[in-house]
């Protein structure tokens, strides 16, 4: 039997060990498949945790805007050293003394700094949205590669029992010298071939599954088979509403739009950079054995810093951030473009997919049916082994265009859904 190309890849692409022996076998459906894929995914965990830090990271930057209190504990030793005053020495007196100070700075950077750290704090979740897209995708492309191998499994058996009572019905017929020796020969033939195709999709199936534990992340020696047949699935993926979708909830159209966010704001904080800084600090220090050499209890002072020239390093500065934000508005228009190209000719896609399909199934149907036909004609004599086995080749082959038109048409659906963000 001839198998599905995209099939094969998938599954010779992937090597792995013989499924463990013994225990119980899983039930997986699509949607638990999707659900433990995404609770066990280690780049999905990494991702999350890329969250966390951007949560820490708006912390900080609201911090820089807040008072800053510090306290010290300072000891001073003079050595026993004596000070001369005109012919009058005074001592010099060890001192422990305890200082608290308090200190708050105002500039529009800080604001600014917050905004562009909450921003990005949003492209982390759309980051994460990304990740949680592909491995949907992924899992319900094994998913649906699954369901064919076993599909096609399934029918070769059936067939190969047809096949094998006919060859039980030629040789017999042999025997009473009814047909002759190359007929037997020939169904025998096709007995073996499809025994090694059935053989052959096994392999492929189970290295399909492991591939399915793998991204689900669950223990490599569990046992999984699905839920669901391949009808199943098709009939709950039935159409997509084309007229329904909105390209602006594709998730990097979604990622631009926040890096354009992000270079807004980041123009801005290279601007205020221009804009005087005000600080305020105040200072208690207390004595707490001996007397410290010049101290004041109370210290407070207000301090204006105006920028004035820095070698153009501020002007450097706006101009990278402005020149950043102008690639992004290309980079948006760019993907813009894209993505209704892309939407245009996955809506194609998915149609031509649909018409394969509905297609291969009208085959199919009058493939079975001229099968059927020739069973009864050689079971009376009517028809040789030759036109028979033909018979069944087509009837093979159109079982495999039938499975390969439904895996294209579940995958068109999903690149499609993938685009607009809605599996």
């Amino acid at each position: 039997m001839k198998l599905i190309p995209a099939l094969m890849a998938m599954a010779l692409s992937i090597s792995a060990p013989t499924m463990a022996q013994g225990g119980d076998t899983v039930s997986i459906d699509l949607q638990t498949a999707i659900s433990n894929a995404l609770q066990h995914n280690k780049q999905l965990q990494a991702s999350s945790i890329d969250k966390q830090i951007y949560y820490q990271k708006v912390r900080e930057a609201r911090s820089q805007g807040l008072p800053q209190v510090d306290a010290t504990l300072k000891g001073t030793t003079y050595f026993n050293k004596e000070l001369d005053f005109g012919g009058m020495a005074m001592s010099m007196p060890n001192s422990l003394t305890f200082t608290a100070t308090a200190s708050w700075t105002f500039a529009m950077q800080q604001i600014a700094s917050v905004k562009v750290a909450k921003i990005a704090q949003r492209l982390t979740d759309v980051t994460v949205a990304q990740t949680e897209l592909d491995i949907k995708a992924n899992v319900a492309d094994t998913y649906f590669a699954i369901l064919v191998y076993e599909r096609n499994i399934a029918i070769l058996n059936d067939n190969l029992k047809d096949m094998q009572d006919i060859a039980n019905h030629t040789a017999r017929c042999y025997e009473v010298g009814t047909v002759e020796q190359t007929d037997v020969d020939q169904i025998n033939i096709n007995v073996t071939t499809l025994q090694n195709s059935i053989l052959s999709l096994q392999r492929s199936l189970e290295t399909t599954k492991r591939l399915l534990v793998l991204q689900m992340g669950i223990d490599i020696n569990t046992k999984i088979k699905p839920a669901q047949t391949l009808a199943q699935v098709l009939d709950a993926n039935s159409g997509v509403d084309t007229a329904k979708l909105d390209i602006s909830q594709n998730v990097q159209y979604q990622q631009l739009v926040i890096s354009k966010e992000v270079g807004e704001q980041t123009v801005k904080l290279r601007k205020f950079a221009y804009i005087p800084t005000l600080t305020a600090a105040y200072q208690f220090s207390k004595p707490i054995t001996g007397e410290e050499f010049m101290n004041f209890d109370h210290v407070g002072n207000l301090q204006l810093t105006i920028p004035i020239f820095s070698g153009f390093n501020r002007h450097s500065q706006v101009k990278q951030a402005q020149y950043d934000l102008q690639k992004t508005e290309t980079n948006i228009s760019l993907l813009e473009d894209n993505l209704a190209q892309n939407a245009e000719q996955y809506a194609f896609d998915l149609q031509t997919a649909i018409d394969a399909y509905e297609l291969q199934k009208n085959n199919l149907e009058v493939a079975r049916r001229v099968l059927q036909n020739y069973k009864n004609k050689y079971n009376q004599g009517a028809l040789s082994s030759l036109d028979l086995t033909q018979a069944n080749t087509n009837y093979l082959q159109a079982e495999t265009s039938y499975a390969s038109a439904s895996l294209d048409l579940l995958m068109a659906q999903t690149k499609l859904l993938k685009l607009y963000n809605l599996l």
